[in-house]
Order: structure tokens, then C-alpha cells, then sequence
């Protein structure tokens, strides 16, 4: 039983208990749900016209039993968590103690989908006891409106698709998870205008909800451009970076989720398209079959910072320990048919004129070197015939010649 003991009315009649005053002494049971009995005891209860519950008032002609010492009611389902105040015939008595209850919340329905910032509308009962909504990383603490039957607030700036979590107050807290997600809305790419494109001029991007971008990335540039010309719900301009490379555009949400567009962006003035390999090892990462068997330094079959064809090329980390990026296929493939192995090469800040040894299956001693340009990308195309005609080919790879800096590659094939 909880308790609660205040006196709120002056009385010299001293053949009433406690002087007449009224007086709360207990409430109870802790615990008790809506709908359920709750019991006030004290003295002079019989001068309380009406029990004050946090958000609904009980009238003394609702009361189940009303004497001096006991008052019984059942608990309205509007009731809240909070202090109580019987409202006498001479002033109000207010409980020292919190009033609460065990709340079986429950969630019927929310809004599907919504775009951040907005309003989200949740459906259910005893929603006034929801103290927070968690969405990720984020908890909504404050909302726009809470009833016992509906909850109305708003979805975070940050927040990703996901399920909700409600926390609930009462003498139970409750985390109530969603089964359902809430969709989040995020922007989308339909055109880039014009493609091909000048670094540093205006690009213009056209989709829906692209007012919900955060910043935009392209190849080559690992830190989002967050300044625009101007952006609308349909329409985003801004000024191409002068580092950007060819490939998809990506819009970064203030949520930090990435949106790809479906489309590559060309620049004018940069290399033709290379002609299409009849067998790869490498085109927007590793042909079928192909293992990375490199050693040394990291490599990133992924990498979107020098692309010479599509969206992705290989980069190459060299340690200065004689280290490789290596291709092991177990099937060898057979050279019938080819002539040719065909790759495209970018050497990084400090590695032109650099040695670079080409060594097919694991014929250490007698490696084809060339040299790497830094700067900007080259194309060889070595005969088969100077790799030693092999019949098969199963193993590839570039090894530096004891130096170190980075190297990418991309359009790696036979034809």
C-alpha cells in the first residue's frame, strides 16, 4: 500500500477523529490496474466529495463504498500516473506520494511511412502512459499530442527505417517493440543533368524528396558536398567538385543512410570507354572464380577513388615489402582464343617511373616489368606471347619492386 498523510482543513470538533480534519492515510493496492478497485483509508473520508485522479475526476456518487475511514472506486481507464487530491467541504488533501499503476499499453497501428520531421499518428490504449518512443539512436520524449487512445509525435531529423520501441511508464515499465517497421522516407535520383558533366560546373540532380539530403558523394571524394546552388523536393544543384570521378552519385541522408543513383556520371574531357574484355579478372571487382591471394599492404577490390571503367576499381596499398594484389583462380583458364592481358593502371602520389613486376603463375624468375605512371591511368595491352605463351593461366599478380604507395587497377582481362 502506498501512503500518503496531509490534513488540509482546520476543525475544533475534537469528537471527530483527528479533529475533525479529513486525513489520507493509505492507498493501494500497489500495483492495481485500470478498471480494478483502488482503496483510500483514512479519517473523515465521509466529507470528500469527489477523488481527483491524475487526468479524471471521481465523484463521491461513483464511489463503490464511502465511509469515514474507506473510500473504494473503481480506476477509470483516463487515469494517469501522479499524485491524488480528495476535494473535501473544507479544501483539498493531496497525497505526499505518487499514485501509479500496472499498465498493460498497447499498439495497434502507426503511420507506415514518414518522411523525417514529420508526424507519425500511433493507434492503441493506455497510450498516456507512453513516457518515450525510441527510434534507433534516438528517443522522442516529447510529443505533439497523447491520449488515451491515440499518441501523435514527431519522427527524428536522424532516424532510419526500423521498429519502434514505446517505453511505458506505471508500476511495470514496459519496452514494447513493433513488429512492423516504420518506413522512413529517403531521397531518390532519377536524372543527372548534364551527363556528361565539366568539373566545377552546376549538376543539376532531379528525383523526389531530395530536400531530405544531407550532402551528396561522388567517386573520389570520401567527404560529402553539403553546400548547394538549390534544392527543392525534385530538384538539387550544386558545383561538381574538380576531384570527382565517374560512377554513381550518391546522397547521403541526415540519417548518415546512402542512396546510389541507378545511372553513372561521365565528365567531359576524360578517357574514352575502354572496349568490353571477353574474359575479366576484374570488372567492378574480381571475376568468377578469382581469389585474392595478395599479401602486404591492404587492398580494396571495392575502391571508388580512381575508376577508370564503371563504378569500382581495385587500389593497391604497397608496404615496400616486395608485396603483390594477386588473382589464384584453382581452375586455370585456358589462353585458347586470347592473345592478349589487357589492364588499366593509376600510380598514386610519389610512384611514377616506378618499377612494376607482372608475374603469371608464380614464374618468379622472370616477372614482366613496366613502368607506372602517376597521375593518371594507362592501358597495356601485354601479347601472351611475351608472358611465355602459357596454355593456361591461373595465377596473376602485380608486385612492387621493394617500394611503397598506391596503385589502382581496373579493366584486368584477357581478349
Amino acid at each position: 500500500m502506498s501512503l500518503g498523510v496531509l490534513t488540509s482543513c482546520e476543525d475544533d470538533d475534537n469528537d471527530e477523529p483527528n479533529g475533525g480534519r479529513v486525513e489520507l492515510l493509505s492507498f493501494g493496492p500497489t500495483g492495481a490496474q485500470h478498471g480494478e478497485e483502488i482503496r483510500f483509508i483514512g479519517n473523515n473520508l465521509n466529507k470528500v466529495i469527489s477523488v481527483e485522479l491524475p487526468g479524471v475526476s471521481v465523484p463521491k456518487s461513483a464511489f463503490k463504498s464511502h465511509t469515514s475511514e474507506l473510500i473504494v472506486l473503481v480506476v477509470p481507464e483516463e487515469a494517469g500516473e501522479g499524485r491524488v487530491t480528495l476535494k473535501t467541504t473544507d479544501g483539498d488533501v493531496v497525497s505526499k506520494t505518487v499514485l501509479s499503476f500496472e499498465v498493460p499499453v498497447v499498439v495497434n497501428s502507426f503511420t507506415e511511412e514518414a518522411r523525417p520531421g514529420s508526424n507519425i499518428t500511433v493507434s492503441g490504449n493506455y497510450l498516456n502512459w507512453v513516457k518515450g518512443v525510441v527510434f534507433g539512436e534516438d528517443t522522442v520524449k516529447e510529443f505533439v499530442s497523447q491520449s488515451l487512445k491515440e499518441l501523435v509525435l514527431t519522427v527524428p531529423v536522424k532516424a532510419q527505417t526500423g521498429r519502434l520501441i514505446f517505453l511505458t511508464g506505471g508500476t511495470e515499465p514496459l519496452e514494447i517493440a513493433t513488429e512492423q517497421e516504420l518506413i522512413v522516407t529517403l531521397p531518390s535520383i532519377s536524372g543527372l543533368a548534364p551527363n556528361p558533366v565539366e568539373r566545377g560546373q552546376n549538376l543539376t540532380i532531379s528525383g523526389q524528396n531530395l530536400d531530405l539530403t544531407m550532402g551528396v558523394l561522388f567517386n573520389g571524394i570520401t567527404e560529402p558536398i553539403t553546400d548547394f546552388v538549390s534544392v527543392s523536393a525534385t530538384e538539387l544543384v550544386l558545383v561538381v567538385p574538380t576531384e570527382a570521378g565517374k560512377g554513381v552519385v550518391t546522397l547521403v541522408a541526415h540519417s548518415g543512410v546512402e542512396v546510389e543513383s541507378e545511372m553513372s556520371l561521365q565528365f567531359i574531357g576524360d578517357l574514352p570507354p575502354l572496349e568490353p574484355l571477353p574474359y575479366f579478372l576484374y570488372n567492378d571487382g574480381r571475376g568468377e572464380g578469382w581469389e585474392n591471394w595478395g599479401w602486404g599492404g591492404a587492398t580494396d577490390w571495392a575502391s571508388t577513388e580512381r575508376v577508370r571503367q564503371g563504378d569500382l576499381a581495385a587500389k593497391k596499398t604497397y608496404d615496400g615489402s616486395y608485396d603483390a594484389i594477386r588473382w589464384h583462380n584453382n581452375t586455370a583458364v585456358s589462353t585458347s582464343g586470347y592473345r592478349e592481358l589487357v589492364f588499366s593502371v593509376y600510380g598514386g602520389p610519389g610512384t611514377d617511373s616506378k618499377n612494376m613486376q607482372l608475374i603469371i603463375n608464380e614464374a618468379w624468375g622472370s616477372p614482366y616489368v613496366f613502368p607506372v605512371v602517376e597521375g593518371e591511368w594507362t592501358t597495356y595491352s601485354i601479347p601472351l606471347s611475351q608472358l611465355g605463351s602459357p596454355a593456361t593461366i591461373g595465377d596473376v599478380l602485380f608486385q612492387s619492386a621493394g617500394w611503397a604507395g598506391v596503385v589502382h587497377y581496373d579493366h584486368v582481362g584477357f581478349r
